[in-house]
């Protein structure tokens, strides 16, 4: 079969066609920065890349809810550490005023100090994070407890999604956090405000009250406690979670990366190549042209 100027120029015409559409496909990664700027680049990866995107995404939220968790946790803590204070404070007052010698006037002086520190207890459980009463349970928008102390929450407690399958408690119940057999902190300090004051009784009987509140507070200083290391185990496990996340946040970007990033010294060659076939596929171009021209004039 005879090949013919014409056939010839057809498949430099193809040549030239595919190496300018390769080179517009390097063009555009080395631009962008992705292998992959459209589904058809490679249907595979593209799909690895969304899956990858999805998971990265998931993470992120995750991490956000942890870090909303953490910031309430931490804040209950700080609260709860608080009311150990007044009640420390409570035990020491009550201790001083157990003594056999102490007068009324110096137990009334007491009763003063032991009502401000009640005071101080009911107004840290009415505590708000965020807008919302934190030892509610799921009630809220509804102060924890009463002018009587009666608890006016629920024993809802709210959880968050730290994981796909994995949910957190973020609140203590404020009849958890406040309550201690059967009363809450405030009833106590109230009833022992109330023994202070008392004039009426004969000395032996006012110092036998106030030495058995030494056991309540005590009893309320563990309970403390204890809710305080539940708080504390929460949080080292949403900070474990947290640094499970971030590594899985790595891995997941590094895949992403790998399937969609540009190799850029490899792209870069590409084009090198690409521009040395246009080079010649021109040069190519130009002969055949240039020969068609001399065999039309003969």
């Amino acid at each position: 079969m005879r090949i013919t100027s014409f056939t010839i120029f057809n498949q430099v015409t193809r040549s030239l066609q595919e190496n300018l559409r390769k080179m517009g496909i390097y063009s555009d990664r080395l631009t962008s920065g992705k292998r992959i700027n459209k589904p058809s680049d490679d249907v595979s990866g593209m799909s690895n890349a969304m899956d990858y995107k999805v998971n990265l995404n998931e993470i992120e939220q995750y991490k956000r809810n942890i870090n909303d968790a953490l910031g309430q946790l931490e804040f209950t803590d700080t609260i709860m550490s608080s009311v150990f204070v007044q009640i420390d404070a409570a035990m020491g007052l009550t201790t001083q005023a157990s003594n056999g010698v102490m007068t009324p006037e110096g137990r009334a002086s007491i009763a003063v100090e032991v009502s401000n520190l009640r005071d101080e207890v009911i107004r840290l459980s009415q505590t708000t994070f965020k807008g919302r009463y934190i030892f509610s349970g799921y009630k809220t928008d509804t102060m924890p407890f009463d002018d009587s102390f009666a608890y006016q929450g629920n024993s809802g407690e709210i959880n968050v999604l730290i994981d796909r399958d994995s949910t957190m408690a973020v609140n203590i119940p404020g009849d958890e956090a406040f309550s201690v057999g059967g009363e809450t902190i405030m009833e106590i300090l109230d009833n022992l405000t109330a023994a202070l004051e008392d004039t009426s009784s004969d000395p032996v009987t006012i110092r036998d009250t106030i030495s058995a509140f030494l056991t309540q507070l005590d009893n309320a200083i563990d309970q403390i406690s204890n809710v305080r290391a539940n708080v504390g185990a929460k949080i080292k496990r949403l900070e474990d979670q947290q640094s499970s996340l971030d590594d899985r946040n790595l891995s997941y970007n590094t895949l992403l990366s790998n399937a969609q990033d540009t190799d850029i010294a490899d792209t870069v060659s590409e084009i090198a190549k690409i521009q040395v076939a246009l080079e010649s596929l021109r040069a190519s171009g130009s002969k055949v042209i240039s020969q068609s021209l001399l065999d039309y004039l003969r």
